[in-house]
């Protein structure tokens, strides 16, 4: 690895030198290659390498906290591309990861550190729907996805909201959205994948073909090959109602009140919550009084608004009076654009614009749904958003995500359904933080990672999970094993041998 990296910055010198930077074929006639990126080469893959004229922007990542600099990347325009490319990196001993959207919190689709073979899936990017079945190539995102299915047969899939994500990631390591108490994860959805392994095979999994590889792709995909295409059982695209209550007023006992009764509240074993509601709380700087707004909002699937007024009004009776309401009946693409932040259906095409890119620290807690967060985590996680997180300059936001309650698909799956090892929560946490370039890196991420401590430490006896979409870039390999499969680390490192058994396909929280 260090002899390819001095190769690679000897590639940029002499490319200055020569002063401009040219493509990687000219620098080879020049003289100027490595192993990797002749092997690439003579298969037709045209590498991008350091002093190349694209590299800067093709390498540059969605966290730019995390500038890793790949040996080469590539844009196989098929399965077989795929397959070549992974021999390449294994014939050279050059650590292999893929990027569908790159999106990862910790840049893992660049390697997570220098030196890897990023093979970028943008050319892969096929959608066909034959009945009810969609066929979506895995350098799809997650707005081209949606804007494909409601306008060939007004079908959908529970997933994210951002349109850039990308499908691979996404339905590879779960994939939760608003719909997914009643639809499942992404990854519940999907019926059969192809991937190339670390061996270069071309392989088709399901539950019946390669089945233990299907089982670890989904949910834990990044460590099992490159996913080429998904195939998906959709859903009819449902109207919605998308409601919103904003609680401005709210200090920190309030809000932890407010979260004690929304919790309550999804996870009644009585009068059981809907599972076409899909339910958050926001909590985020504003100008409040407080500095700090506590909302609580989703979208309720099928209904009309009086169904939606009838089932929350117990809870409203516990919150109080929202400063603000808000419901909007939606068609389902509405629905998705509004999610989405957006406004037209162009935007969710995402081949018609770049996407952005942003300077973060993320991480993220299952609260499970036999353990609920009890009131002293509940004070301290509220007295710290309400008091460090309305003095900070990091710009940031956590989201509650409603998993389980009533008679949730995702909670009352069998724990083994296939690698997501979270079955057993009620809600997950994201912590988000953008951190200004006044705060120093370790700052910023302490500043997150506090909120994550007043929930832990106040909860010592639960051993709380994590959501590997959110991935904690701080992690070291047991560390990440421990939080986002607790009680499957054992098979999946099994399989790893089996399927990869020189790392091939590896990045530093890998199996």
């Amino acid at each position: 690895m260090r002899g390819i990296l001095a190769s690679s910055i000897a590639l940029y010198a002499a490319s200055s030198a020569l002063g401009a930077l040219i493509p990687y074929s000219d620098l080879k006639a020049r003289g100027y290659s490595t192993p990797l990126a002749d092997c690439l080469q003579t298969a037709g893959l045209d590498p991008v390498v350091e002093g190349d004229a694209a590299y800067a922007t093709d390498s540059s990542p969605f966290n730019l906290r995390l500038p890793w600099k790949p040996a080469a990347l590539v844009y196989p325009r098929d399965s077989r591309g795929v397959s070549a490319a992974v021999k390449c990196g294994a014939k050279t001993g050059v650590k292999v990861n893929a990027r569908s959207g790159g999106h990862s919190y910790a840049a893992f689709a660049l390697g997570g550190e220098d030196g890897h073979l990023t093979v970028s899936l943008d050319d892969l990017r096929t959608l066909s729907l034959s009945g009810t079945k969609g066929t979506f190539g895995a350098g799809n995102h997650l707005g081209d996805v949606a804007l494909f299915l409601w306008e060939n047969g007004k079908r959908a899939l529970a997933h994210g909201t951002c349109p850039y994500v990308g499908i691979g990631g996404h339905a590879g390591q779960g994939g939760f959205g608003l719909p997914s108490r009643a639809w499942g994860l992404l990854a519940d959805q999907i019926t059969s994948l192809e991937i190339v392994t670390a061996d270069g095979a071309i392989r088709t999994a399901s539950k019946t073909q390669n089945a233990d590889l299907f089982w670890a792709a989904t949910g834990a995909g990044a460590s099992f090959g490159i996913i080429t295409s998904f195939t998906a059982e959709t859903h009819a695209a449902l109207d919605s109602i998308a409601f919103a209550y904003n609680f401005d007023g709210y200090g920190a006992a309030r809000a932890s009140e407010g979260l004690q009764a929304w919790q309550a509240f999804a996870n009644d074993p009585v009068n059981k919550l809907d599972t076409a509601v899909g339910l958050q709380i926001h909590v985020n700087p504003g100008s409040s009084p407080s500095g700090v707004v506590f909302s609580v909002s989703g979208v309720y699937y099928g209904v009309d608004e009086a169904t939606v007024n009838s089932t929350f009004a117990p809870l409203l009776e516990k919150l109080g009076t929202p400063t603000s309401t808000s419901l909007q009946k939606q068609d389902w693409i509405t629905s998705v654009l509004y999610l989405a932040g957006v406004n037209t259906t162009a935007q969710l095409n995402t081949t018609l614009a770049p996407d952005t890119h942003d300077t973060f620290y993320a991480t993220s807690t299952f609260v499970p749904e036999a353990a609920p967060m009890n009131q002293e985590a509940s004070d301290a996680l509220f007295e710290y958003f309400y008091g460090p997180g309305a003095n900070t300059s990091v710009a940031w936001f956590a989201i509650f995500d409603l998993y389980g309650g009533g008679d949730s698909v995702i909670a009352r799956a069998d724990k083994d359904t296939n690698a997501f090892d979270a079955r057993d929560a009620l809600y997950s946490i994201q912590y988000y933080g953008t951190i200004p370039a006044s705060v120093s890196d370790a700052d910023g991420i302490a500043f997150i990672q506090g909120m994550k401590t007043a929930v832990e430490s106040n909860q010592p006896e639960t051993q709380f999970k994590e959501y590997v979409n959110y991935i904690d870039s701080t992690y070291t390999a047991a560390e990440s094993h421990k939080r986002y499969y607790p009680t499957h680390t054992d098979k999946l490192k099994t399989l790893k041998d089996k399927y990869d058994p020189k790392r091939v396909i590896n990045f530093p929280q890998d199996f």
